[in-house]
């Protein structure tokens, strides 16, 4: 469970900090790096990685 965890964990942070290689990793490969992603967009998994990074630091501390 513990290395679960961690793993998500990772994943949140590396989202957190570098929202555009998710992006890549999802849709970007697609357009061979003719598009994009939307401000809007980089803003939402921005914010969204730091929700989930909140919830799983509270269920990791009960």
């Amino acid at each position: 469970m513990r290395t679960l965890f961690f793993i998500f964990m990772v994943l949140c942070i590396i989202n957190l900090c570098f929202p555009k290689f998710g992006w890549y990793l999802r849709y970007g490969w697609i357009s061979r790096g003719e598009a994009e992603p939307s401000r809007p967009y980089m803003t939402l998994i921005r914010t969204t990685s730091l929700l989930m990074l909140l919830i799983a630091f509270t269920l990791a501390m009960a």
